[in-house]
């Protein structure tokens, strides 16, 4: 499951029920109109489903609580994200609670503007119900088309979305503690209890003895298909065939083990004494994997729910914040080697590999080189404050850089062989420097700042702009 990251590129998955009250679905109104406007049930089904969203629906429309074990066992089976009410008219709010309490998912509740269903009054009374027993829910109200109501709907949406993947997700803890980052250490209880995230743990020899089991054969095809993705490469080197046998012997264990996301310390284990796992962690994150420099927990599950939410073709970047230049509102940063190619505007032209230098890394390794393409940027890093967690959560863009600038914008921070992103950030930069809790913050291109809010609300998680 875990490896082929492409099961996850789904839509969200939403529980369609209608609801009216026990006394109105074949009532008439003194005007002579059916209280349940099944017309209203058909539009709004159809708006739902145009904008990217899988619903599975039940088909009555429902007013008692004995009415509701199918909708619980369909819902229950096809695993959905998260349950959409429609108000179709007043209902009766506690007929609802039992069913929505024993799926425990996140509830959407919507209803049109409408004087004769009355339904803004079963809409509060609703919402009433799930607050006191402590539901999350989330109000939408208005036109299925206005933008303002879908956006509310379709973020809630993804946010539940990734709820639910994380509850199934597994993650690979490669190797122990890196460079006493305290804000990485993975808290394996907390995770299962918070996220529902189960780890697996792996020693880095492992990682050793499989990459001796790789054929000769499928290291030089694998060198050879390296040659496509890139600018240039270094030539075939016992170093190099080292770091393709660690890929290889990662996605394997990655496959065996079921791993949806993993860490991996190398630094300095691997690193000093077989090679750097760079050029592992870039090809993993060319595939859209998650795996995380230092065995960096935090940033793991950072930049695995960044991969969740975004688009399929953007890449994550995890990376080092070298640099904040508080007058241009500018930070840098700047990874030790493991970007993915495809945060270069073009690989083939821009993106290199090249030699790691034998500084923190004896064993060396083999390392990427790029500058992270111009567009609009999600920043995020979750951390802990006291135990609990927080999001920090900051907008930007990744900004050209001018090609006769290049060479000395690589030397200032003393490696000119690692791949960098310059960032004009939004707001206040001496707020986002106070909400650094690691070297580390996690990178994707898009707009997902609905989706990480909502994301906050459903696990209650503080969020910290900037």
């Amino acid at each position: 499951m875990g490896f082929e990251k492409g099961v996850y590129m789904r839509k969200p998955r939403l529980g369609f029920l209608s609801v009216t009250c026990p006394t109105h679905r074949e009532a008439k109104t003194e005007t002579g109109d059916a209280w349940v406007n099944n017309a209203n049930i058909k539009m709004v089904r159809e708006g739902l489903s145009s904008h990217n969203l899988d619903l599975i629906v039940y088909e009555k429309v429902v007013g008692s609580f004995f009415e509701l074990e199918d909708a619980e066992r369909l819902f229950f089976n096809e695993d959905v994200d998260a349950i959409f009410i429609y108000i179709s008219t007043w209902n009766w709010a506690d007929q609802l609670m039992q069913f929505v309490r024993n799926l425990g998912k996140p509830v959407i509740i919507y209803a049109l503007v409408d004087s004769k269903a009355w339904s803004i009054g079963g809409l509060a009374a609703t919402k009433g119900g799930l607050d006191e027993i402590g539901i999350k829910n989330r109000i939408a109200y208005g036109a299925i088309e206005d933008k303002y109501v879908m956006s509310r709907i379709f973020s809630y949406s993804k946010a539940a979305m990734v709820r639910n993947i994380l509850r199934r997700s597994r993650y690979g803890s490669i190797g122990g503690q890196g460079m006493g980052i305290l804000t990485g250490i993975v808290d394996a209880n907390q995770w299962l209890k918070d996220f529902g995230i189960l780890t697996g743990f792996t020693d880095q020899y492992t990682l050793v003895l499989e990459a001796g089991k790789i054929s000769p054969e499928e290291v030089k095809d694998y060198y050879r298909e390296l040659k496509n993705d890139y600018r240039s490469i270094p030539a075939f080197s016992n170093v190099f065939e080292n770091s393709i046998r660690l890929y290889l012997a990662l996605e394997k264990i990655i496959k065996r083990e079921r791993y949806d996301f993993t860490g991996v310390k190398c630094t300095f284990d691997l690193s000093d004494n077989y090679c750097s796992a760079c050029l592992a962690q870039s090809r993993l994150g060319n595939r859209g994997f998650i795996s995380a420099c230092l065995n960096d927990s935090n940033g793991a599950l950072s930049a695995y729910i960044l991969s969740l939410i975004k688009d399929a073709a953007e890449p994550v970047f995890t990376a080092d914040v070298n640099l904040a230049v508080k007058e241009e509102n500018l930070i840098k940063l700047i990874d030790d080697g493991a970007a993915s190619p495809k945060l270069a505007l073009d690989p083939k032209k821009e993106a290199e590999l090249l030699i790691q230098p034998t500084l923190e890394a004896k064993a060396s390794g083999i390392c990427t080189r790029l500058f992270a393409k111009p567009g609009n940027v999600n920043l995020i890093r979750l951390a802990r404050i006291n135990g609990k967690y927080v999001l920090h959560l900051t907008e930007g863009e990744v900004i050209k850089v001018e090609e006769s600038k290049k060479q000395s914008v690589l030397e200032e921070c003393g490696y000119p062989i690692w791949p960098h992103a310059l960032i004009k950030i939004k707001g206040d930069i001496n707020k986002f420097i106070e909400n650094l809790r690691s070297e580390y913050i996690h990178m994707t291109y898009g707009d997902m700042v609905n989706e990480l809010k909502d994301l906050c609300e459903v696990f209650d998680i503080e969020l910290l702009e900037n």
